[in-house]
């Protein structure tokens, strides 16, 4: 069980995640949204052990809040949305040194780099060096790490972000499973794209909770505007004029930062990026976020 009391957590200096309280059930699912910087990395990386809190009461599976990320790591599996920079050693070397420093030893240590593969679908490149892996492998790696210990909690940054097909099927499977086996899972998600076997759902803003209830699919069913952040060396104004006929509306904040608002779903966004490709527009960052918090908010809490 996850419990979380009155929970603060402080980012150089500033609340990031304010009093914050939920618990979780072994076999729930949870999926946690809200727009960029409403919190959600800080509270998974709060339950991964990764930041200390500030204040309140956090108890992981009976541990407490000043447990090590080490004795955490045995109980529960991050995900990060990032993947790291690599040794450049093989797939099983990578995972034997992890294991290594779980406290595993032995044939421990094998066992349980052989199933974290197998259960990944990365067992046929064990021998391989990390560097020769596809971005979709890498990010199986990262789950096969995650699972070295069997661990009880599965904590997903954007689950689906740089997996490939393969992965995404993993994943799902074990949202899915997580039911009967009473594996609790927690994902956070930037976007609409959720899968519908999460069984709950969390709506953060500010650092703060703001509604959590049963996951309902068809919130997600009829989201159709997601707005864009473009920031655009050239010009945004080039930019607006390209996109013209794919956005609802744009505002060009300054001269280089662009902001649209795109119809229906996630394709749009790519079509966006191709057209400026086409047009020989560079685009140096793109950010997004779908409007529909709010509309999930008012579902959630029936306002």
């Amino acid at each position: 069980m996850i419990s979380l009391e009155q929970v603060s957590v402080q980012r150089r200096g500033v609340i990031a995640l304010d009093q914050f309280t939920h618990t979780i059930h072994p076999g729930q699912s949870v999926a946690v949204i809200g727009p960029s910087g409403s919190g959600k990395t800080t509270l998974l990386e709060t339950l991964a052990t990764i930041l200390p809190i500030h204040s309140g009461i956090f108890s992981l599976s009976g541990l407490a809040s000043t447990t090590s990320p080490q004795s955490a790591q045995q109980v529960l599996g991050y995900v990060p949305d990032i993947i790291p920079i690599w040794p450049m050693i093989r797939v099983d070397e990578c995972l034997e040194l992890f294991a290594s420093s779980l406290g595993l030893r032995g044939n421990e240590i094998s066992n349980a780099v052989t199933r974290s593969l197998k259960e990944v679908s990365l067992h046929s490149l064990q021998g391989h060096r990390i560097d020769t892996l596809s971005s979709g492998q890498s990010k199986r790696l990262l789950l096969a790490r995650a699972l070295l210990c069997e661990p009880s909690i599965l904590v997903f940054d954007n689950p689906y972000s740089g997996l490939d097909p393969a992965g995404r099927q993993i994943v799902e499977e074990l949202v899915t499973n997580s039911q009967i086996t009473g594996r609790i899972i927690v994902a956070a998600f930037n976007d609409a794209n959720i899968s519908e076997n999460f069984t709950d759902l969390i709506v953060m803003k500010d650092g703060r909770k703001i509604a959590g209830d049963r996951f309902k699919p068809e919130l997600f069913t009829d989201v159709t505007e997601w707005q864009i952040r473009l920031k655009c060396p050239a010009s945004a104004a080039h930019a607006a004029k390209i996109l013209r006929h794919l956005t609802l509306s744009s505002t060009i904040v300054d001269e280089d930062y662009l902001l649209c608002n795109l119809a229906t779903r996630r394709g749009p966004i790519e079509e966006a990026l191709a057209a400026l490709a086409r047009a020989g527009c560079p685009i140096a960052t793109c950010a997004y976020d779908p409007p529909w918090p709010a509309q999930v908010l008012r579902a959630v809490a029936h306002e």
